[in-house]
């Protein structure tokens, strides 16, 4: 298992993923450890402006693919 950083759009009032709303490019990304995804996380969450319509959250995945 590996941790992904998987990107959320507010769309109607409701928290979805890129991939369920098929937006092109904004696939989750895969890493090795919990701290790095974090890192990227944090990074991807500095806008704070944009927090209200997108977000950028670790979870954990089960898949072996790292990008």
């Amino acid at each position: 298992m590996k941790w992904a950083l998987v990107v959320y759009f507010l769309v109607n009032g409701g928290w979805y993923t890129a991939e369920s709303l098929q937006y092109d490019g904004w696939h989750r990304m895969h890493f090795e450890s919990e701290e790095i995804c974090h890192q990227y996380e944090a990074r991807f969450n500095e806008n704070e402006d944009l927090l209200d319509r997108i977000k950028g959250v670790c979870e954990l995945s089960k898949t072996d693919i790292l990008k």
